[in-house]
């Protein structure tokens, strides 16, 4: 019970109920500044998206991906900020009227699935500058993410058994927040004039980190173009697929502790633990399209119900993904290019992130990094 007790003081003294991510400080500006477009990927964009769609891997018994509209939407109630009913019978339109309010509450009531699982996928190009030895190179850059959905997420299912007996007391461990959409894979690639496509880089989200993969690196891609990706257990984080059992780092936060760990394995947060993954059966799925601005994306308020701790809130929007000064595509990029035990990274961690929490100085270091070996690797080829 002591430990119990200390377990559940730590995580509610870390998840204090300050409302919404959505209202966190630059959110605002930055999409005043980026208008979310409200037209789908064109005729060309989306045959780009379908040519290159991932393949899903899960391990056996696993929760399949669902339907957000179909499956979790139609099934709920829409509350505004007082807690009045607003509608039982949620749509798409009706959810899309009110996604920007921050204070009204979506809570998912579990019905019957539709049977088909939809990945959402969307375009966006960036232009990111380079610097040589001939002065700064300009790379467009284009990043084809897809979003899978998920009903409910857990905590990682590789956490030390005294946690896992303590935790499972008070809370469902499989059930830790409902709605699970963040769980994001990002192909990016490098177009030209010839309609040439060149895949370049992986990113995937795990947990409240982005972490790249450049491909040739630490990840190759098939003839067909379709990267295999496996979803962890309990959590749905995504992985590079693996023949095997995999047990992968996780921590709650990629803070400065945290990505220490994450990076060599040594000094392990007190809540860190492992993602496991297992990837033995293949999803099948429909790949559809939203406007950037529907409010799968954009919705302020909680696409689930509150439940008493921030972190056991249901998320906003799916481009809530990230701090907002970690937005522009460019920068979750190049700070999630990191490799396991990479001296050289490690030493950059330390002159930035661990010194004193610059994680911007650690991206624009990276940044470098990571096109001195994309160029290394287009040479050798």
């Amino acid at each position: 019970m002591i430990l119990l007790g200390l377990c559940y003081l730590v995580i509610s003294s870390c998840e204090n109920n300050t409302g919404n991510f959505s209202q966190y400080p630059g959110f605002a500006e930055y999409f005043r500044n980026n208008p979310p477009s409200h037209d789908l990927p064109g005729p060309d964009d989306q045959q780009l998206l379908r040519h290159f769609q991932p393949r899903i891997m899960l391990a056996e018994g696993q929760q399949k991906p669902i339907d957000f509209y179909r499956d979790y939407i139609s099934s709920g109630v829409l509350r505004n900020g007082h807690g009045d009913v607003i509608s039982s019978e949620v749509t798409r339109a009706l959810i899309n009227s009110y996604k920007n309010n921050p204070e009204v509450i979506f809570k998912h009531i579990p019905g019957t699935e539709s049977g088909g699982a939809v990945v959402y996928g969307r375009i966006d190009r960036e232009t990111v500058s380079f610097s040589t030895d001939s002065g700064q190179l300009l790379k467009p850059l284009t990043f084809l993410t897809y979003h899978m959905v998920f009903r409910i997420s857990g905590i990682p299912a590789g956490i030390p058994a005294w946690q896992e007996r303590a935790l499972s007391l008070i809370f469902n461990l499989d059930d830790w927040h409902q709605l699970d959409h963040y769980t994001a894979f990002s192909l990016i690639i490098e177009e030209n004039n010839q309609n040439r496509v060149k895949p370049v880089a992986v990113m995937l989200q795990q947990h409240n980190n982005l972490r790249t993969y450049l491909i040739g690196e630490e990840i190759s891609i098939p003839a067909d173009g379709r990267i295999v990706i496996d979803v962890a257990k309990r959590s749905n984080e995504l992985y590079p697929h693996s023949t095997r059992l995999t047990r992968h780092r996780a921590v709650y936060m990629p803070d400065p502790e945290g990505m220490r760990y994450l990076l060599t394995g040594k000094h392990k947060p007190r809540f860190a633990g492992y993602d496991i993954t297992n990837g033995t059966i293949e999803v099948s799925y429909s790949l559809e399209f939203l406007p950037p601005d529907d409010a799968f994306y954009t919705f302020q308020g909680f696409l689930g119900e509150r439940r008493g701790m921030k972190g056991r809130d249901a998320p906003p929007g799916a481009a809530y993904n990230t701090l907002p000064e970690f937005k522009p595509l460019s920068i979750q990029l190049f700070s999630g290019y990191w490799r396991d035990n990479n001296e050289g990274d490690i030493e950059r961690l330390e002159k930035t992130i661990l010194k004193d929490g610059d994680y911007i100085s650690f991206a624009a270091m990276q940044k470098a990094e990571f096109y001195r070996n994309w160029k290394g690797m287009q040479q050798s080829r």
